[in-house]
């Protein structure tokens, strides 16, 4: 059994050489032997046991193609994610031109709403049905329901398919940073924070899409607004999701993603685990010394967990699992500060950088700045801007492998360099300015972002990874709900408070993130 010291708790990290005599010889023949982030699985010590081999193999087997195409293709879920809600703030406004005439943006709600669902829909099942169903299926719901909101004629219908669209979308991140995470050796563990880069992606391509089509297709005012010379926001909608129906068809016919071992062994499927394990281990030649037999020896995992042969698919069955699921992400103290100040992270972050952006041309028109000359130089310099945002998390995955600086380290430069720029911003009174300092912004604030998207769920319990994920996006987009709110009421007030209370909220994350408990840099993620 993996023992967790109690003077290390607070570390929450273990010696994998603190065997008893069940897994002692099997730690002392394995090839690697580092050290886990056992406080997460503390509560079950069978299923400690159980990832603790896993992790070993995955380790043993090394980085291959499989993981390759993983990489791109979870990635992409990044990368549809930013898409979907840089096309809706794009078309907003010529959307309530020619359906509504202006006024408060109920759209931009409704798609939070729909974000919202679709994280708890999405994040709570796939701790319970497993990752790859959601995995597959999730980016085809979405744009499926893409192209219908795209021929919408009416306001009311138009939300209502936006939301069953976002929801689809909502929680397909959760799934995307826990299946790559789950497949990948952990010396090449920063490639789960550079992962982060493909968000960058998905805003260019949703600004690229936005620049050829709004400029040239869209409607002057909602004085006079048509459909037949407002139709920029159906392109959008339409090309959108014809590029995510792409990249789900990806998924679903090249990919063939298997369930991943993790997700397994935490539900009782050990044969399962080590077939998944065995097969890429034999398509890429790669040695494995784990066998099925030590797999089981490690004893039996807690009835707690989820067993759909034993609990079926009832709903009483599912809402326990959920119940649980959930209290595993507050099993011990050390887990529970974990948990708490990463949702405290997620809901700063949500609100902060939404408000900003939402209110920050707001604030420079009001004081005479000009940042919009055109809407064509609008839109290039969001394009350019969200394209220098990929390469903050390619920095960040840099960063994280340095010892002294780690996960921890990393957010903290990404949270301070961020407040720092954002204040700068206000000075902006030109749309060079505008573009100069939009870029650099987006480029901080990934390395922020990038690195807590790939630190949260190296971190949480794997029985209950996705739950968590879950519950952090639901904070997040919660928070970030507020933003219209901020937006609305400041259109007319000018008032430079919600900049400098945003930029400080950043800041202040650099100590939420001192504060971690846990640095996967110096552990292996469970």
């Amino acid at each position: 059994m993996v023992s967790v010291s109690s003077e290390n708790k607070e570390a929450a990290l273990v010696d994998v050489n603190q065997t008893d005599s069940e897994l002692g010889e099997m730690a002392l023949d394995s090839k690697i032997t580092k050290t886990d982030l056992a406080e997460a699985e503390s509560s079950d010590p069978a299923l400690a046991r159980k990832i603790f081999l896993i992790n070993n193999a995955l380790d043993e087997i090394g980085f291959t193609w499989y993981h390759a195409k993983l990489f791109c293709v979870a990635g992409f879920g990044y990368s549809v994610d930013s898409q979907m809600e840089m096309i809706q703030s794009a078309v907003k406004v010529y959307v309530d031109y020619q359906m509504k005439g202006g006024g408060y943006p109920i759209a931009t709600e409704v798609f939070y709403a729909g974000l919202i669902v679709g994280s708890i829909l999405v994040g709570f099942n796939a701790d319970i049905i497993g990752r790859r169903l959601l995995f597959n299926w999730s980016l085809f719901t979405t744009s499926i329901i893409g192209f219908v909101v795209g021929g919408m004629d009416n306001y009311p219908m138009y939300c209502i398919f936006m939301f069953l669209s976002t929801v689809a979308a909502g929680g397909n991140i959760a799934t995307d940073v826990s299946v790559f995470m789950e497949y990948l050796p952990s010396k090449y563990g920063y490639l789960n924070t550079m992962m982060a880069g493909w968000w960058g992606v998905g805003q260019t391509i949703a600004s690229l899409i936005s620049w050829a089509f709004i400029p040239n297709y869209s409607c002057a005012s909602g004085d006079y607004c048509p459909s037949h010379i407002n139709r920029g926001w159906r392109y959008c909608w339409w090309t959108n999701s014809g590029i995510v129906l792409g990249a789900s068809l990806i998924r679903i016919f090249f990919m063939k993603l298997d369930e991943t071992p993790k997700f397994l062994v935490t539900v009782g499927r050990d044969e399962e685990a080590f077939e998944s394990i065995k097969k890429i281990a034999e398509k890429y030649n790669r040695p494995l010394s784990l066998t099925l037999e030590e797999l089981k020896s490690c004893g039996e995992i807690s009835e707690d967990h989820f067993n759909k042969e034993r609990d079926g698919y009832s709903l009483k069955s599912v809402w326990t699992s959920m119940w649980i699921n959930l209290k595993t992400l507050f099993t011990t103290s050390v887990v529970t500060r974990s948990t708490i100040l990463l949702f405290i992270s997620w809901g700063f972050i949500g609100i902060s950088y939404s408000t900003f952006y939402n209110f920050l041309y707001i604030y420079i028109a009001s004081h005479g700045g000009d940042v919009s000359s055109s809407t064509f130089v609008s839109y290039r310099n969001a394009t350019l801007a969200n394209f220098v945002g990929i390469f903050g998390p390619i920095l960040a995955g840099g960063l994280i492998m340095i010892p002294k600086v780690g996960r921890r380290g990393t957010m903290i430069f990404g949270a301070l360099a961020s407040m720092a720029i954002l204040f700068g911003y206000t000075t902006v009174r030109t749309a060079a300015g505008d573009g100069g300092f939009s870029a650099t912004t987006y480029f901080f604030i990934n390395i922020y972002y990038g690195t807590l998207y790939a630190y949260t769920p190296e971190v949480l319990p794997s029985a209950a990874r996705t739950t968590g994920i879950g519950l952090a996006l639901v904070v997040c987009r919660i928070f970030g709900a507020f933003a219209p709110v901020v937006y609305y009421f400041g259109a007319e007030s000018g008032s430079s408070v919600p900049i400098w209370v945003c930029g400080a909220i950043i800041g202040s994350l650099s100590l939420v993130s001192a504060l971690l408990p846990f640095e996967p840099s110096k552990s292996r993620p469970v």
